[in-house]
């Protein structure tokens, strides 16, 4: 049986723990007995310009189970799309066989390439958002005990946490719906986009960026802000645009 078949056939935890190769005991353990403040570890790790990052590593029993999922939910990934049923040839971040060289590569021999980063994205993807793909996704469309717990596993502090296993490959799950709208965008645009993690790129030949995408500033060649198509897209997605870290080469 598939791995997706697998997982849309159970029904409750301790189902979930055994397909995720652990006790349904030491999984109910690590949710709901242990104490919050003793499932991570938490400290700061300082980013390229002054500011810090917050990382929550799990402990190592939560680790494991955390790496688990992150497997799992890759192969039923994979099971779609071999079928033709899911594809998201946009993200390269976190994925099997993708890079941010792959990522690159899409955007080489471009006249403009424009980045603009999302800011805060796993912590701006909460418990309710988790839990609520699992559950209406037609593709995984959850028993909706299984998909509690899946975001459970998922989730510290109603967020997915920098520094799980799981993290990346859940962020990804709720990100394809802003791909799709951003590939539009793009090709609306004559544009070609792709996002690698939390960064999105866009890049074109044509003489003038289009000004949906992005928009110069006051003239200068140097400073340039998302325009407003691409704001209102990924506002609707749940997202955030940080609008000190956009680029144009």
């Amino acid at each position: 049986m598939s791995k997706l078949a697998l997982l849309k056939g159970v029904t409750n935890l301790s189902d979930v723990a055994r397909l995720l190769a652990f006790k349904p005991s030491s999984l109910s353990y690590l949710l709901y007995k242990l104490p919050v403040p003793l499932k991570y570890t938490e400290f700061d790790i300082p980013k390229r310009h002054g500011s810090s990052r917050k990382i929550s590593a799990p402990i190592d029993g939560l680790k494991v189970l955390q790496q688990n999922l992150s497997i799992l939910v890759p192969d039923c990934l994979e099971e779609l799309e071999q079928a033709g049923l899911r594809k998201n040839d946009s993200a390269h971040g976190f994925k099997r066989h993708r890079t941010i060289m792959t990522n690159a590569v899409e955007h080489r021999n471009r006249r403009f390439v424009f980045n603009s980063d999302i800011k805060d994205f796993f912590p701006s993807i909460n418990f309710g958002r988790v839990r609520g793909f699992f559950i209406k996704d037609k593709h995984f469309a959850l028993n909706p005990a299984v998909a509690t717990v899946i975001a459970q596993i998922a989730c510290h502090n109603n967020a997915l946490p920098q520094g799980s296993p799981s993290s990346p490959i859940i962020s990804n799950l709720i990100a394809h719906v802003l791909d799709t709208h951003l590939v539009s965008l793009a090709q609306h645009a004559g544009c070609h986009y792709t996002r690698y993690a939390d960064d999105l790129t866009f890049s074109t030949n044509k003489c003038d960026f289009p000004k949906a995408i992005a928009v110069c500033v006051s003239g200068d060649a140097q400073k340039w802000s998302a325009g407003k198509y691409l704001m209102a897209i990924v506002s609707k997605s749940g997202f955030e645009l940080n609008a000190a870290k956009t680029r144009m080469q």
